[in-house]
């Protein structure tokens, strides 16, 4: 009666770790030109403005920022002003 926990707990892990797999493997196989970032699944150019995580109800979103292969958070921006979505 005891090996069913240990069974339920090791099927989880597994669960739990093969998508994990999956984006890490999916991840390294992306070759981004030089300078470039990855959002998701996308790359990003160097310098590229991008804006994400928007709310439909306040209008706003979060911004980002390539340089050089590292993706900074810049200030938020409002409804028009906001550059293009990341990835899309």
């Amino acid at each position: 009666m005891r090996i069913i926990p240990v069974v339920k707990v090791a099927v989880l892990a597994f669960v739990v770790a093969t998508p994990l797999g999956v984006s890490v493997a999916s991840a390294k196989a992306m070759k981004l030109p030089p300078g470039a970032c990855a959002f998701g699944k996308k790359a990003m150019a160097n310098g590229t403005v991008c804006s994400y995580q928007c709310n439909p109800q306040t209008n706003w979103c979060a911004q980002q920022l390539c340089i050089d292969g590292a993706v900074t958070q810049i200030l938020p921006c409002f409804g028009g002003f906001c550059a293009a979505k990341c990835g899309g």
